[in-house]
């Protein structure tokens, strides 16, 4: 299971840059890469780059800080 996540961790980063944190959770879809983009405009452009499902894991793209552009809270 760890050299799974460890292949997919070194592929991904590869992939998608090394500016996000990546994790692979179980969730109600299945195997889960959760990708923490940290800014609403950094999820948004991680959203365009990355497929709904990559390697047989499903993915899906946070952030947990609100940008400080006013103009970027509007969308």
């Amino acid at each position: 299971m760890k050299s799974y996540i460890k292949r997919h961790v070194e592929r991904r980063t590869i992939e998608f840059g090394s500016e996000c944190k990546y994790t692979i959770k179980n969730g109600g879809l299945g195997r889960t890469l959760v990708i923490d983009a940290g800014t609403k405009v950094k999820a948004r452009e991680m959203r365009q780059k990355i497929p709904v499902h990559w390697e047989n894991l499903y993915t899906l793209v946070i952030y947990s800080k609100v940008a400080d552009d006013y103009d970027d809270l509007l969308y």
